[in-house]
């Protein structure tokens, strides 16, 4: 038959099962590389995060109006419908039409609460 041996049904199945435990190996290895990555990203964003409000809480003490606009919220749970606040349905169409186009999200994935006119 010359130099090459034909392979038992035994060594081709121990072949294969190395194949498999090589990729599941490798597998396994590319899901810890990946939440080590994930896990030094997020602890780079969090360090970020916990600097830009020290520096933010200047700015609510000059604006005395942000209180009056807490009292207006209301105390129920959200019953699904939308709130009209000093704005007509034509208005409150656009503004819901307009996030739509600039986010590129679809009208019936978005939900909308309240829309107040300023």
């Amino acid at each position: 038959m010359g130099e090459y041996s034909v392979l038992g049904v035994g060594e081709s199945l121990l072949i294969a099962l190395s194949g498999f435990l090589i990729v599941f190996c490798m597998l396994l290895f590319l899901i810890l590389v990946i939440k080590l990555i994930s896990a030094v990203v997020v602890k780079i964003e969090g360090t970020g995060k916990q600097a830009a409000p020290a520096a933010a809480p200047a700015a609510p003490a000059s604006a005395p109006a942000a209180p009056a606009k807490a009292e207006e919220k209301p105390s129920k749970p959200w019953d699904g419908k939308l709130q009209l606040i000093d704005c007509d349905e034509e208005t409150a169409a656009c503004i819901m039409a307009i996030i739509s186009d600039e986010t590129d999200i679809p009208l019936d994935e978005l939900q909308f609460r309240r829309i107040a006119a300023l």
